[in-house]
């Protein structure tokens, strides 16, 4: 065998028809990397060197050519699959334990698809740059063609896509970080008084029980619309109810946001509301059933319901939008409420799952006999 010298070298076989056949061994340049062995199919030792010099060459354009196809890429193509199962973003927060859901990487994907790839997919990435991404913006916010909220939800999905795109080294860094949300965005959400909260939590006003069952619950909990209509009748209690689902439209259960499975007391008084519906619906899995006991009713259903008691109440459907009151008020009715009855702010995090990944382990210590204010505020809402 040829000593080694320089890049490769070689050594001869001689095959099973007695011929003889050249091999070369190229030496990796990384010490950790085994090096390769190839047949050239020649049998001199010139031809072989020349061929095996070749081979190298040929390997090294083809690294060159593909590290520049990489680095040329247009954003079209690196958005193609970017929000899928599978995809950079996924993949990236499932390697941190963090959740996403198929529904959020659907919306993702929508957008992506419908607002960004026509817009930014000519664009290599290496070409996209702060004054070009704030100049999207102004003319978007300047054309009254989309909200506030809208432009920046846009902006901030293309600044995530761009984000990642630094950390896979397409790019060296990510320019709409430079760019600043338009203003005028969403408008603070409304929240009830708690004179107006106890009228609402009067079960004559409510022609259906359930659903003075579901606005209690939530006025009480805090609880996301998503977790309501995710609830099982196996997770109530007598004096707690447990947080461990959430309903996902097109997918059903899943986890609720941010992983965020607690439990969280309830009066008996709301255990003896959830139980009458309960009995009443005849409910066997999910408690807020609709045209079928496996899945909930719908979320446009509870709302208009929950309007129309409103209404019953005073604030009438012109008053109500001024105000931005929804169903997600309730959730920060509950907040607002907890707070100012001295509820600290680590409890209020824990009973409405709405808290920082940073502060998760800070907080989850607490039990259920740690929230006997939060069960004194509840029977509060409900004073007659």
């Amino acid at each position: 065998m040829a000593r080694p010298k320089g890049k490769f070298s070689l050594y001869k076989r001689t095959t099973q028809k007695n011929k003889i056949v050249y091999y070369a061994k190229i030496h990796s340049d990384y010490p950790a990397e085994p090096d390769s062995i190839v047949s050239t199919g020649q049998s001199s030792k010139a031809s072989a060197a020349l061929w095996t010099q070749k081979y190298i060459d040929d390997k090294a354009n083809e690294e060159i050519r593909k590290e520049q196809e990489r680095l040329n890429i247009l954003f079209s193509d690196y958005a193609t699959g970017f929000w899928a199962t599978d995809g950079l973003y996924a993949v990236a927060r499932k390697a941190r334990l963090r959740a996403v859901s198929q529904g959020f990487l659907d919306s993702r994907e929508a957008i992506t698809k419908n607002h960004l790839i026509p817009y930014w997919g000519k664009y290599r990435l290496r070409d996209i740059s702060p004054k070009k991404i704030d100049r999207w913006v102004i003319d978007l916010a300047s054309q009254h063609t989309a909200a506030a909220g809208t432009i920046n939800q846009r902006l901030q999905i293309l600044r995530v896509m761009l984000e990642e795109a630094c950390r896979q080294e397409y790019i060296t860094m990510n320019p709409a970080q430079f760019v600043k949300p338009v203003g005028g965005g969403a408008k603070e959400r409304g929240v009830l008084s708690l004179d107006e909260v106890r009228a609402l939590l009067n079960p004559r006003i409510w022609p259906e029980y359930k659903f003075y069952a579901i606005t209690l619950l939530t006025l009480a909990t805090g609880l996301r619309i998503s977790e309501v209509r995710g609830l099982q009748v196996s997770q109530v209690h007598p004096d707690y109810i447990q947080v461990h689902t959430a309903w996902e439209e097109k997918y059903g259960l899943k986890d609720p946001k941010c992983k965020s499975m607690r439990e969280l007391p309830i009066t008996p008084y709301i255990y003896e509301v959830l139980q009458e519906v309960i009995k009443t619906t005849g409910a066997t899995e999910i408690v807020f059933f609709g045209a079928r006991k496996s899945s909930p009713l719908s979320k446009s259903c509870i709302e208009k319901k929950l309007y129309r008691a409103i209404a019953m109440i005073g604030i009438n459907e012109e008053d109500r939008v001024k105000r931005n009151i929804v169903f997600h008020s309730l959730r920060h009715t509950t907040n607002t409420i907890l707070r100012s009855a001295g509820i600290a702010d680590s409890k209020v995090r824990m009973i409405t799952g709405h808290r920082q990944e940073s502060m998760t382990e800070r907080y989850t210590h607490f039990r259920l006999e740690n929230y006997q204010e939060i069960s004194s505020v509840q029977e509060m809402l409900i004073a007659k």
